[in-house]
Formats: C-alpha cells, structure tokens, sequence
C-alpha cells in the first residue's frame, strides 16, 4: 500500500510559483556562461575554445549530483535541500567575481553545477512520486518547461548585461535574483513530517544503482544521453560559429536568437495534448525523426532566419521528448522508485550535454562545423535505433 504524504500538495499555488522560480533561476545557474565565452576568455587571457569547459564542468557536476541528491530526497526534506541548494549556488556566484585564476574559476563554476542540482533534484523527484501514472506526461512537462525558461531566460539575461556592463556585474546581479526569491522559500515551502521509508541512506543509493540492471532502463538512459549530447553540444558551438564570418553575431543578438528556445514550453505543451491521441511510444519516435531533421536544417543552412527557426524546431522536440521518456521510465519502475530514475535521467541528459560540449568542442577544431554536424546527425539516427529497441523491449514485458 502507498503511504500518503503529509506535505502540502505539489499543487499549492504558493508552492508552485515558488517552486518554478527555484527551478528558472537554479537550473539557469549552471546555463549563464555559454553565450560569454568569449569575454571569459578575455579576462583570463586564454583561448576562447578553452572558455568552453566552464560550461563543460559546470554541467557535469550538475549531472554528477543528481545521482548524489535522487536519493536524498526520500530522506531529507525538500525545504532543506532547497535552501542548501540555493545559498551554495549564490555564494559560488559571488566568488566567481572575484578570483583571478582560471583554474580556480573552473573549481568555482563547478561548485555551482554542484549546489544548483539539489533544487531541480528535489522538486522533480517530489513530483514524481506523487503524480499518478496518467498524469506523469503532464506535471513532468510543467516541470520541464520551468527548467527551459531557466535555460533560455539565464544566457540572454546574461548575454546582454554583459554587453552593457560586464560578466561579472551579470553574475553578481543574478546572484540577487536568487537570493530574493530564497526569501520566501521558509513561508512558500513547509518542513514535511512524512519519511517515504525506513531504508538507510546507503540503502536508498544501493536500491538505485539496482534500477541500472534493467535493460529498459539502461536503453532510455541512453536515450537521453544522446539526445543532450547533441542538444547542448550543438548549442554550445553554435556560439562560435554564429560569431564567426560570415555571421559575426554579437552576444547580444545571440541572446535575442537564443529566445528561439522558448519554443521548448510549447513542445511540453504539444506532447501534453497529442498524448490524448497518439501513444507515448509512437509520439517519440516521430520526435526524434524530426529532431535528425532539424540537426541537418542548422547545420547545413547559410541563412539566419532559417538558422534561427532551426533553433526553434531543435527545442521543441528535444523538449517534447523529455515528458515522453520519463514517463516511460517511471512507469517501468516501483512507485519508490520514482524519484530515484527521474534523477537518473536527468542526470543522463546533463551528462550527455556536458560531455558533448567537450568532444564536440574537439571535433570543431579538427574538422571544423560540418563535422560536428555530421557526428550529430549520426548519433541521432542510433538514438532512433535505440528507442525502437527499447519499445520493443516494453512490448515484449507485457505480453509475458
């Protein structure tokens, strides 16, 4: 029998509203740095493809901490979390301003991959565990899409501020927006008195380590994997190659392009609604057809508008997807496993992302943008192949 929690519904509108503004301007956090490469360069005098690994390790310590948080959250109250979460990621912030050294500059955007995980991590897994089965495409996609806004709302935030002042004036300005926000954090989110079960801590991340055994799961893992290492390794290059001749985009102009991206809200919305009609399974297939599309729309197109509506089509569908996916994940779980795999994903996404920044950052150098794209477009056909074999794996359980 499922135990009840007796915490404040998930669906309070005070919570809520908290909840997305957490998740806008801590998964934002770890995002700020990929339109400045190049003034981060500037100030620490190195090569611009050397800036990439801020965002490289900054988003690969956020992965990394969802595996540490996931399981947390079934033995720590999110409240605390929250807090802990928001006031490491401010002070990391403010610290960034003001060291000299690349290298410690690299260890302090990674700090801030690491404490900004604990908030998605402990809000995401919340929902998880409380939203029945036919509901889960929905409150996952709400989820998302504040994660989204984040993502988009943080780079153009910061892209222009520092095109109007500096990098370190938009970090420290940003450094207040969270802070204000953690404010209301003790009245908006109360203390539960609810524990989800007795399993020691260590039982907890033993129990999810055993979710990797599942073939289904280590298949839509990877699903996610791929998915990010393409999204956020092209996304990442894009700003070299979209401030390079012939396009010569300031940071500016890339933060207004960048707002392309919204488009992700609209794809959690579209999925939400064609659910209704077409199933999960089917929906993500077409998906991530038209996402091998849209690699070669961006890749291959020596015009800006159609560029830009390629950015446009990249979210939507990387984002409509994400819905999809945990939802078959959490449904191919127990329910006290749910917060665990939606952490697991996540992190599986944002390591994809993180390593693919990196490598891909390589492959530019080498074979500059077509072969980054041609790499792309390669890893988005094994991810199709990869989804029909883990369709067929979900078909082939239920008929035993």
């Amino acid at each position: 029998m499922e135990s009840i929690s007796t915490e404040e519904p998930i669906q309070t509108k005070p919570r809520l509203v908290l909840s997305a503004l957490l998740i806008v301007l801590l998964v934002g956090s770890v995002y700020i740095s990929q339109l400045i490469f190049q003034e981060i360069s500037q100030t620490y005098d190195i090569d611009i493809l050397a800036a990439r690994n801020v965002f490289s390790l900054s988003c690969f310590f956020y992965a990394i901490s969802f595996f540490i948080y996931g399981p947390l959250s079934d033995k720590v109250s999110t409240k605390l979390l929250v807090l802990v979460g928001s006031i490491g990621t401010v002070c990391c912030l403010e610290l960034s301003v003001i060291v000299d050294s690349f290298n410690l500059y690299l260890v302090v955007m990674s700090l801030i991959g690491f404490f900004a995980a604990a908030v998605p991590a402990a809000l995401f897994a919340y929902t998880a565990k409380n939203t029945p089965n036919h509901k889960l495409p929905q409150a996952m996609g709400i989820m998302i899409s504040a994660s989204i806004i984040g993502i988009i709302f943080s780079r153009s935030l910061v892209a222009m501020l520092t095109d109007f002042w500096s990098w370190q004036v938009a970090f420290a300005i940003y450094a207040g927006l969270i802070t204000i926000v953690c404010l209301f954090v003790p009245f908006a989110i109360k203390q539960s008195s609810y524990q989800s079960s007795t399993t020691s801590v260590l039982g907890t991340y033993l129990t999810a380590i055993k979710i990797l055994f599942d073939k289904t799961v280590i298949i839509f893992l990877s699903v996610g994997f791929l998915l990010f290492f393409v999204y956020l390794g092209l996304s990442s290059l894009l700003t070299f190659y979209l401030k390079s001749a012939p396009f010569s985009l300031s940071a500016t102009v890339l933060g207004w392009l960048n707002f392309a991206g919204l488009s992700a809200i609209i794809g959690t919305i579209i999925t939400s609604k064609l659910l209704r009609v077409i199933n999960e399974r089917y929906l993500l297939i077409i998906y991530l057809l038209v996402v091998c599309v849209t690699v070669v729309t961006i890749g291959y197109s020596s015009r800006l508008y159609v560029i830009g509506l390629g950015i446009f089509s990249l979210f939507l569908f990387v984002f409509g997807i994400q819905p999809l996916v945990i939802a078959i994940l959490n449904k191919n779980v127990p329910i006290n496993s749910r917060g665990a795999i939606s952490s697991l994903y996540l992190l599986s996404c944002l390591a994809g992302g993180s390593i693919g920044t990196y490598l891909l950052g390589i492959v530019y150098q080498n074979m500059a943008w077509n072969g980054v794209i041609a790499i792309c477009v390669l890893l988005t056909i094994v991810n199709l192949v990869l989804a029909l074999v883990g369709i067929q794996l979900i078909k082939s359980n239920h008929r035993k």
